[in-house]
């Protein structure tokens, strides 16, 4: 026997009808052209300006706009312009000192010749002497203590210490010394000119002057000797005081050409 299969009917068939639903309005698309025209026209008039408040129009408008940062500068470097800067203050003028001159001049064996001849360095020998640096005399001759206590004086005025003196250190040392040279020359003069210390202490064979007696004894003396002699010689003369002989000639010195002897 045959079987009967029912077929379901269609759910929409059963359903109410629905009404679609209302489309969504569309906006309206945007016009980038025209912003970006609009934009750039405000620009090239706040460019065409170049004044702060036509770049400040434009930030109002755009302050996001491609330009943005290149108003802000703008405004910037104009109002600094604008405002008055205050004249620096004057230049302290820098005084460049110039190095000191040396104190002295070097000594060399050349100027000290020139310089001094044989009075002069026994000047400086005796002021160096005066100044308590030795030199070892005052003869004129500089020799190697000389030299020492040249540069020991020169160690200790600040002079080149080379052993030489120079024009400007004979001044110095000149000037260092001079009262004290002074005294020093007048101690040498008065000891120069002083009386010798025995007075009466004469050559050998001459008396004293202290002594009158002896000096008159002396004299008498000498006078008597003399008077003697001459008359010995005046008469002939004896050979040792004794007689004369027959045949005796006086000689030269006694009064004959033969001598003491008998001519013959």
């Amino acid at each position: 026997m045959a079987q009967t299969v029912e077929t379901p009917a269609p759910a929409a068939a059963n359903a109410a009808p629905q009404s679609p639903a209302p489309a969504a309005p569309v906006a309206a698309a945007p016009q980038p052209d025209k912003a970006w025209e609009q934009e750039y026209a405000l620009w090239q008039a706040a460019s065409g300006g170049n004044s702060a408040a036509d770049y400040k129009a434009y930030l109002t408008a755009y302050p996001s706009g491609k330009f943005a940062e290149i108003a802000k500068n703008r405004i910037v470097s104009i109002e600094a312009a604008a405002t008055p800067v205050a004249p620096p203050p004057p230049a302290v003028p820098v005084v460049v000192e110039a190095p000191p001159a040396p104190a002295f001049t070097l000594g060399t064996p050349a100027i000290e010749e020139a310089l001094l001849d044989r009075g002069a360095r026994r000047e400086v020998q005796g002021r160096l002497t005066v100044l308590g640096f030795k030199t070892g005399g005052t003869d004129g001759v500089f020799g190697n203590n000389t030299r020492l206590a040249i540069s020991r004086w020169q160690t200790v005025v600040g002079a080149p210490d080379s052993g030489y003196l120079s024009f400007d250190q004979l001044q110095r040392l000149r000037a260092d010394s001079q009262g004290l040279y002074e005294d020093w020359l007048n101690k040498q003069t008065a000891v120069r000119r002083a009386p010798p210390r025995n007075p009466d202490r004469v050559l050998e064979g001459r008396v004293p002057k202290s002594d009158d007696g002896s000096a008159a004894a002396a004299l008498a003396l000498g006078v008597i000797g003399g008077a003697l002699l001459g008359g010995a010689l005046a008469g002939g003369g004896h050979h040792h005081g004794g007689p004369r002989g027959p045949g005796f000639r006086p000689g030269p010195g006694f009064g004959g050409p033969c001598g003491p002897r008998p001519c013959r």
